[in-house]
């Protein structure tokens, strides 16, 4: 039962980070245009490959360390040293980049150097790996809180865009550093081995390059419709990303519970466990995932309006193409994290990030310059299955292929459908619009969808509660 809780804590504090965003977005869009927030996304891509090679790959292995360790002090300050060292000359090298090129000279690029701060004292893998999500949960909560007060309590026009940046990274900056005072229950002084962490990081290392592939197919398309594009395409591009981003939220709070866990079972030597937990995610998972990709395309426009400023109306457009993305995340988080990485098969969760990498760049480069952000938005979902197709091909012969394909699977999708099929009824026979029209259509779809699990009898009570055990 701990899963569930860790589960329902870390899925407390995504709701609350999709609440947020709901509450402020509508109100953000309609003070800046779209030229000045993909102004900032820009920026924000360019700072986000600092910050990843700050990072390297250590969110991903020092959860599992720690998850596995018996001694979770050493191990920690072995894998923070290496954190430590690379988030340094990261800073150093974009303070080079700042002094020495011209459009990085600008207010922009300066505010956005303090997320960079962030990423020294970011060590919320230690608590990942012990499975302690309450402090992160409730602390985080509070910063959170505070810093969406501040927006609107100070945000008031278009010529606040630069408080507004500062703002989003100061309270950044602060979620971190309330992080060390519970660490100190898992942490005591500084203990090095310079021999553990050589042998950390080449691990470290081969967990990084598929963050780097990632971030080319996640964030370098911004920078590229900045380049080939225009600051209204970013904008347009990064407003329907943050969107179904919200989405991925829940879709990858149970990764992060379910990674330590099922590498704890397996350094116990329990597969069958370990499976199970595979099984069990892939059913989560899709019974989330699919009424939120039906429910989405159904109520997209009305969404859009009521959610978005009048020059972010075209997002509805990107939400269309990239919302098939929310079935491939879910499923490659899955493969990738709770099937390659926990066995050490790090080479092929490397292929199946870097192969796809490169592709985006050169689909990205050949299509943004014709279509804006709608190419870049075609090549996301291309990117995304790409990946899948090859983490898929690395997981045949680990998992069986009826944990996902099965008729479970089957019976989801049809009770989506239906739900679609309802909400779209309502929407020819009522049209209504606005907070009203939302509320009415998302109710209906849910009570069709839940209506159609149980006659369809989906889920196995019984079955789901002996995965739990």
């Amino acid at each position: 039962m701990k899963v569930i809780k860790n589960y329902l804590y870390n899925l407390s504090y995504q709701i609350l980070t999709i609440i947020l965003p709901i509450i402020t977005v509508p109100y953000v869009t309609r003070i800046f245009t779209s030229e000045d927030l993909g102004n900032y996304g820009f920026y924000n891509s360019i700072v986000s490959y600092f910050s990843l090679f700050a990072m390297l790959g250590i969110g991903l292995y020092g959860t599992k360390q720690i998850a596995s360790a018996r001694d979770v002090n050493s191990t920690f300050w072995n894998i923070y040293a290496i954190q430590l060292i690379a988030s340094l000359i990261s800073i150093f090298v974009y303070v080079i980049a700042i002094l020495c090129i011209p459009t990085m000279s600008g207010i922009i690029p300066l505010i956005l150097f303090i997320s960079l701060f962030s990423k020294i004292i970011d060590i919320s893998w230690l608590f990942s790996g012990k499975e302690d999500f309450k402090k992160i949960t409730i602390r985080n909560t509070v910063v959170k809180v505070v810093g969406v007060t501040s927006i609107f309590t100070f945000i008031k026009n278009s010529e606040d865009l630069y408080l507004y940046i500062f703002l989003i990274v100061v309270f950044d900056f602060l979620g971190q550093v309330v992080m060390w005072v519970p660490a100190k229950k898992f942490i005591k002084r500084p203990s090095f081995n310079m021999k553990i962490m050589k042998k950390n990081l080449h691990p470290i290392v081969l967990l990084f390059l598929p963050q780097v592939a990632i971030s080319l197919y996640v964030v370098l398309d911004r920078t590229l419709l900045g380049l080939l594009g225009s600051y209204s395409d970013v904008g347009i591009y990064e407003q329907g990303q943050k969107l179904t981003s919200i989405i991925y939220k829940i879709v990858s709070s149970l990764g992060v519970v379910m990674l330590p866990r099922v590498a704890n079972l397996l350094s116990e030597r329990k597969e069958k466990e370990a499976q199970n937990m595979v099984k069990f995610s892939f059913i989560l998972y899709n019974l989330i995932i699919f009424p939120m990709i039906f429910g989405l395309i159904a109520v997209n426009e009305v969404f859009v309006k009521l959610f978005l400023g009048k020059d972010f109306q075209d997002v509805k457009y990107v939400l269309y193409i990239t919302t098939i993305n929310i079935m491939l995340v879910g499923w490659t988080n899955i493969l990738g994290h709770q099937v390659l990485v926990v066995r050490n098969k790090n080479k092929e969760f490397m292929l199946s990030t870097t192969i796809p990498a490169f592709v985006s760049v050169a689909v990205n480069i050949a299509v943004i310059p014709l279509f804006g952000y709608i190419g870049a938005s075609i090549t996301a979902v291309i990117v995304e299955f790409l990946a899948f197709t090859i983490q898929w091909y690395y997981s045949r012969n680990i998992i069986n292929k009826n944990l996902l394909f099965n008729k479970d699977l089957a019976k989801i999708i049809l009770s989506s459908l239906v739900m679609f099929g309802a909400v779209m009824f309502c929407k020819m026979t009522l049209g209504f619009d606005g907070i009203v029209g939302l509320v009415i259509y998302l109710a209906v779809g849910g009570i069709s969808y839940l209506g159609m699990l149980f006659l369809l009898k989906t889920v196995n009570i019984r079955e789901m509660k002996a995965m739990l055990k």
